[in-house]
């Protein structure tokens, strides 16, 4: 075959391989983009699955009673934002809207001149019902609770679930009334158990609380699809806020709820990311109060990607509503741990009637002596501890390791000494507790504690 000839069939082979190819990754190409139409469709549609809702507040009493209520708050917002009630539990005390010192009976607020946050919010647990076995539980969707006629978290693996917790707590602690504590490995491990149950697509946790960064930062894993913030970090106290001394005499919020729910009031949670929230939150993490500045710093545990990838609205509903509240910044504050005794020096303060001011000062001292009586009887059971530098025990903080020896320590302290649920001042105590257990014997620590402890005479009045 002549050159000429040898060319021509070349170039007649490469172009029928030329057409060919355009064909066949030109329908190639049409494929693709066609199923990748619903495709896209699906990734910017709202997820499949449903939303539930655990909101606890687990203290009680008057100096809690912002506690309470944001609660109570937290709940209107998420109802009104569109999560269906049968998609919410609500645990709480109830003990504030009838309370003897609530000049409205019936009606709880979250602010001063706001609205009632109580009206409709659901009994599911009340009183003793609070404890921390029930509110994991609740979380893990318990069969024998729901066959008790109870209402759990029914969550399943396309779910979504947020969680919102508030009360007191210590290292690696959060108070329930009950005495018994939550422990933050309890906690972490009902994470564990649920993400290897398929119990949700993705769980997104809030807790208020002093030290609440302790709950997550040393075991909180990062790929459990868990993601949690805390209104504190892990050594430093929480703050209490709008304080009301014509009507309440008490305080009607938590600084960290203030905020977060001031945010989901006024953003287009469609549009507003759950980092864009925590970045709203810290961003407002001082204040002045008589002329000093105070800080508290929410922190965020776990996968952190959900919270660039999630909208809030896809944990909080997303129901455009417009909330008949204004902005409105948070004022007069207290450490939340001295909210019972700062009640009394304000009480004090604002008093005209000698006599009052009298029971009020009365008052005070009895508070101020069981507090320090506390004080010496935790230095005379670390005294009873053999091989120790008491002066470390007492005024350090060690870091905690120790865990096991810790969780018994605390539980032995609030069922054989006091309830620190109700003793609200024994939280300070819980790090000399971490350091007796980093420097003395589990078994050692634990046994001269009940020894102790059964040898003391207590006060009938709680140590706030």
């Amino acid at each position: 075959m002549r050159f000429h000839d040898q060319l021509d069939e070349l170039s007649k082979f490469n172009l029928d391989q030329t057409v060919g190819f355009i064909i066949k990754y030109t329908f190639s190409a049409l494929f693709i983009a066609a199923n990748a139409v619903p495709f896209l469709r699906q990734l910017n549609e709202p997820f499949a699955g449903k939303t539930w809702v655990l909101l606890c507040a687990s203290a009680n009493g008057w100096e809690n009673y912002g506690m309470e209520a944001d609660v109570y708050h937290a709940y209107q917002v998420i109802k009104a934002h569109g999560i269906p009630d049968e998609n919410i539990v609500v645990m709480h005390y109830d003990d504030i809207a009838q309370h003897p010192n609530n000049p409205d009976k019936g009606i709880v607020v979250n602010r001063v001149g706001g609205p009632d946050v109580y009206k409709g919010v659901p009994k599911h647990y009340i009183g003793k019902e609070v404890t921390p076995q029930n509110f994991l539980k609740v979380l893990q969707g318990n069969a024998t609770l729901k066959a008790q006629g109870k209402k759990v978290i029914e969550s399943g693996p396309n779910d979504r679930v947020f969680v919102y917790l508030d009360d007191h707590g210590a290292d690696e602690i959060v108070a329930f009334p009950s005495g018994d504590v939550l422990h933050a490995k309890d906690l972490n491990q009902a994470f564990k158990d649920m993400n290897t149950k398929k119990q949700f697509n993705h769980l997104v946790f809030y807790l208020a609380a002093c030290e609440a960064g302790s709950m997550f930062a040393k075991l909180l894993p990062n790929d459990i699809n868990v993601y949690a913030v805390s209104a504190t970090k892990p050594d430093e106290l929480g703050w209490k806020a709008n304080s009301e001394w014509k009507k309440y005499n008490t305080w009607l919020a938590v600084y960290f709820a203030v905020t977060w729910l001031e945010n989901s009031e006024t953003a287009d949670l469609t549009k507003e990311s759950v980092e864009t929230q925590f970045q709203y939150i810290k961003e407002r993490n001082n204040f002045t109060m008589d002329g000093e500045l105070h800080w508290q710093h929410a922190q965020e545990y776990g996968d952190l990607t959900i919270a660039n990838k999630a909208d809030v609205s896809e944990y909080m509903g997303d129901k455009k509503v417009q909330f008949d509240s204004a902005t409105v910044a948070p004022t007069g504050f207290s450490l939340s741990r001295d909210a019972a005794i700062n009640i009394v020096r304000k009480q004090i303060e604002t008093t005209d009637d000698f006599a009052a001011k009298q029971q009020h000062v009365e008052k005070l001292a009895a508070m101020l002596s069981r507090r320090e009586l506390l004080d010496k009887q935790i230095e005379e059971y670390v005294n009873t501890l053999p091989g120790i530098d008491a002066n470390v025990v007492l005024n350090e903080r060690l870091d905690l390791n120790n865990r096991e020896c810790y969780i018994k320590l605390v539980d032995t302290f609030s069922h054989n000494c006091y309830n620190i649920g109700e003793n609200t001042y024994s939280l300070y105590k819980m790090k000399t507790l971490v350091n007796i257990c980093e420097t003395t014997e589990t078994e050692v620590a634990v046994n001269h504690l009940i020894q102790y402890c059964d040898s003391i005479e207590k006060p009938i009045e709680k140590i706030l």
